[in-house]
Formats: C-alpha cells, structure tokens, sequence
C-alpha cells in the first residue's frame, strides 16, 4: 500500500524504477503524452487541463504499475481541495449545497466541456450541426444530468465524439464517467445478497455443452452405434448366414419328380453304364428344406446290408435318399460332409448337382455322379445300378401335382456279330 505521506508522483517514479520500465513505455501503455508524465511524477498538476485528467492520468498510471489507485486518487482530492482554499478565499455567508458524490464527476466533466467549447468561440448549435448530437444531450451532459442521455452506452459515446471535436484527451473523461456509473451500480445492488460466481471448470462445462461440436459427436456416436448393430445382426454369426441363404430356392430344390419307373437292372461290372433321360420337373410346393434338417434320421449302419452307399460331398448340392422306400434324408449338404447309407433292397439317390456328389456302392468308388448342375437320378441294388426313366408332362390344369404319364422303358438292342 502506498505511503501516504509520500507525494503521488514519488510514489509512482519509486514503482516505476522498481520494475525497471521507462517513461516511454508508459507512455506507450496508458496512451498519455510524456509531458504529462513528467507532471505526475514532479507533482506538478497546474500543468494537466483539468482535475477529471489529473484523476484519470493518475488511475491509468497506477494499474500500469499494479498499484491500487484508490488511495492516490483519495490523496489526489485532498491536494485538489488544499489548492481550491489556498487559491480562492472562503466567501461570506452560507456555502453552496456540495453535490452529491456520484454527481460530482459528470459536473466535472461537463465543465471541461463547456469551457473548451467557449474558449474556441463554439455555440452548443454550432457543435450539434458538426458532431449531430441534439442540443438537448449536448446540455444535459455540460450540467452533469446523466438521466436525461437516452442510455448510458449512448451518453459514453456523446461524450467521447464531443471531447474529440473540441480537441480534448477522451480517455480521462470516459473514465470518469464509467467511474459514475459503477458508482450507481453498486448503490442499486445494495441488499442484495451477493451470488457467487461460477468457477472456470463450470464455465467451461457449459461452453463445451453448448458448443456445435458434442452435437456432432453425438451423431457419429449414434450413425456408429446403429452401423455396428446392423452388422451385427447381417454378420453376426455363421448359422444366421447359412440361414439366409437356405431361403432362396435353387432349380434342383423344385425338380422332384412325381412318379417312379421301371428300372432296368444292369450286371455289376468294373465300368457301369446308365441311361439317363431327362425329367421334367414337378412343382411340388414352396416349401424348401433346410440343408442340415433330415426328414427321418439316417438308419443304422450293421454292414450285413446287401446294398451300402457312401455319399462323399464334393460341391455344395441337394441330396434325397430313399432306403427300401423310406425317405432316408433329405436336405442341402456342404462340402466335406460324407453319409453312409445300408439297405436290404435298394438305396435310390437324387441330387441336383451331379459333381458335388462322390459314389462309394459296395465298397467301390464310382466318382461323381455327373456333371455340374446335373439333375441326375440312381437306383442301387445287390444286382447293380439302375437309372429310372420316367417322362414326365405338365398337364395345363393349375393343380399342384401334375399328372405324369410313363413311357415304356427303351430296351437296347445288341449287335450280330
């Protein structure tokens, strides 16, 4: 805290050579001519204009500095009333009323007003045709009477645009005013319980919570969330995407045939050879089997059995067996998968996919059953391989089994020698 029995000025040269700053960058700081601060430190105020600079200079001054400039200003106005008496005796009789104390700077700055504009010659109509400032703010701020400017931010920027006009420093004048108006702030929040300020960490929360960025997180957050729950749902797991593809129908699914034939036997010998004729499909329904679920389980396996058929899955292809006429499997089989089938009088194998099938009949291996995509249809017995021959034709009727009509099976005729 200052040292009140030390002049102004002293006190802020000794702070000023302290912290090592010169005059100039003063200066250059608080926006005050060197001159002037030249004044305030050899306590030589005739030199400043008026008392409203005096204050504002030294205010200026001592923030620079980090010196509070509450008690330089306070012995500022005793040195200013000390000059008052000495330079003007008291006059006889009753003193005038002193304005009130908020009322006292805005006096001041309108006399500074006042008296530079009839020192340059200028009437108040003159300064209103120059700055457009109407005659009656231009009064009411020489007078001091703050309540009639229109707003305090209008009567801030009245009194800034008429000091420049007549060539005055604004700066110690707005000061001043802010000063008065601070005054009257405070006198209104009087009893009013004081409420504590927010700290830096809630500010910031509140910043970044109505900022447009957690808007957009939020977005990715939720496009991210769903994009995982889709995939989850497509690509979750294996059974779901063998599912999935079992829905959609193949042409070997439909082409059942609805009617058997008579087989021709054929010796069992190292090369068989089948005669195969082509089936006219059957509509049998829209329902399509799924390829791991069988109609009736597979019979067991004793190896006494006159007739065994091992089914090794090459390709990915449908598969019905018929075991002594009892549906023994049906369904769609994946590569790798190898079934094994018994009967006393005959196995009867349809696949849809001729190549994805290997044939092991008694022990032998017969290789594939055809071509890719052929719909090839087998009969095996103890006496050897018999392919069925049915003709099948669609009657024009929209029944669901069409009636099929048979051909007498084609007999191979041999050669004289």
């Amino acid at each position: 805290m200052p040292d009140q029995n030390r002049p102004i000025g002293k006190i802020l040269r000794t702070a000023r050579e302290e912290k090592e700053i010169s005059l100039e960058e003063i200066s250059l700081l608080t926006k005050i001519n060197l001159k002037y601060l030249l004044a305030i430190e050899a306590d030589n105020w005739d030199v400043l204009p008026s008392t409203v600079q005096q204050k504002g200079f030294v205010r200026s001054y001592a923030r620079v500095l980090e010196i509070d400039p509450g008690p330089l200003l306070a012995q500022l106005r005793s040195v200013i009333q000390n000059d008052a008496l000495s330079a003007e005796p008291a006059p006889s009789g009753i003193p005038e009323p002193t304005p009130p104390l908020d009322q006292h700077p805005l006096e001041e700055i309108g006399s500074v007003l006042k008296t530079q504009r009839e020192q340059l010659g200028f009437t108040i109509l003159n300064v209103e045709d120059q700055i457009f400032i109407p005659e009656r703010y231009l009064i009411a701020i020489e007078k001091g009477n703050l309540e009639e400017l229109p707003s305090t931010v209008q009567g801030k920027g009245m009194v800034k645009n008429y000091a420049q006009f007549l060539g005055l420093d604004p700066e110690p004048l707005l000061l001043s005013y802010a000063e008065v108006l601070q005054r009257r702030l405070a006198k209104s929040r009087e009893g009013i319980p004081n409420v504590k300020p927010p700290s830096p960490l809630q500010v910031s929360i509140k910043r970044f919570l109505a900022s447009p960025a957690i808007l957009w997180v939020g977005v990715v957050i939720l496009i991210g969330g769903i994009s995982i729950w889709a995939g989850t749902l497509i690509f979750g797991t294996g059974g779901s995407a063998e599912q999935a593809t079992a829905t959609i129908p193949g042409v070997s699914d439909i082409l059942l045939p609805t009617s058997t034939g008579t087989a021709t036997l054929e010796a069992p010998i190292a090369t068989l050879s089948e005669i195969e004729v082509g089936i006219t499909p059957s509509f049998e329904g829209d329902g399509i089997p799924d390829e791991n679920t069988e109609a009736t389980p597979t019979p067991g396996i004793t190896g006494n059995e006159k007739v065994q058929v091992q089914l090794i899955i090459l390709q990915r292809t449908w598969v019905r067996v018929i075991v002594d006429n009892i549906l023994a499997f049906e369904g769609r089989l994946l590569p790798g998968s190898v079934k094994l089938f018994g009967g006393e009088l005959s196995i009867e194998v349809l696949t849809g996919n001729a190549a994805g099938v290997e044939v092991i009949y008694n022990q032998r291996d017969l290789g594939t059953m055809g071509l890719y995509g052929e719909v090839i249809d087998r009969v095996f017995t103890a006496e050897g391989v018999a392919t069925p021959t049915p003709t099948i034709t669609l009657t024009p009727t929209p029944s669901d089994t069409p009636e099929a009509s048979e051909t007498p099976t084609p007999t191979v005729t041999q050669e004289e020698e």
